[in-house]
């Protein structure tokens, strides 16, 4: 209920943690294809794009070139994004900017590699995201 709730907010960031083939990508596109509707703008970054979704703008990184995942988050903004997918949080500029994404009116999904929910809160801390910035942008973290 509390997770149907948080997907539903116009902003915000929403953390789903877990080892590696957990599901984490899995729940991210059922809680985007339960909200997915044509006034929304949908923005997906993934390494790589897991899923096909129609009616949603997927981009894979590719380091090679320069496009990471802080790269395509940045260019995301000048397309006036309602709800980002940012396939997994793996540094502090995209923690950075994905935050300020949730703080400033974006819907923001997003995974870490943690074992349980308080560990992704110290996973951002120590990326170096100060913790007033993680409780203003967090509205769902499991």
């Amino acid at each position: 209920e509390k997770y149907q709730k948080a997907i539903r907010q116009p902003y915000g960031m929403i953390v789903l943690t877990g080892p590696t083939s957990c599901g984490k990508s899995t729940s991210l596109y059922a809680a985007i294809r339960a909200i997915n509707s044509p006034d929304k703008n949908i923005l997906t970054i993934e390494d790589p794009v897991e899923y096909e979704a129609e009616g949603i703008n997927q981009v894979q990184i590719h380091e090679k070139i320069g496009l990471t995942f802080a790269q395509a988050l940045r260019s995301f903004f000048r397309q006036d994004p309602d709800i980002i997918m940012l396939g997994e949080m793996r540094d502090l500029e995209t923690a950075d900017i994905g935050i300020k994404a949730a703080l400033t009116g974006h819907l923001l999904f997003t995974t870490l590699h943690t074992n349980d929910a308080a560990g992704a809160i110290v996973r951002l801390v120590n990326m170096g995201v100060e913790p007033f910035l993680i409780s203003g942008a967090l509205t769902f973290v499991g």
